[in-house]
């Protein structure tokens, strides 16, 4: 499937994966809105964003690449599948 249709399912709590990442394990989840606290100790609103967890298990921010963005070949880990 393309990115447009992954965002929809990450928007619905899916997890996504490339079925042309070499790795296993990887994946890219939506982090919902939440609350946090600035450095000098300010409320503030962390908006929703993409999360990406690597196969060794680090957790960064994802950030689509413009290959990422243009693949065809997302599909849903929680389908139990590497099927679209």
């Amino acid at each position: 499937m393309d990115f447009s249709a992954a965002l929809g399912l990450l928007k619905d709590g899916r997890r996504m994966a490339r079925r042309s990442w070499i790795q296993s394990g990887k994946y890219v989840y939506l982090e919902p809105e939440s609350a946090c606290i600035t450095p000098d100790n300010l409320d503030r609103t962390l908006e929703a964003h993409l999360r990406f967890e690597g196969a060794e298990g680090a957790v960064q921010v994802g950030v689509p690449s413009h290959a990422g963005l243009l693949a065809e070949d997302w599909y849903n880990i929680d389908a139990g599948s590497t099927e679209g």
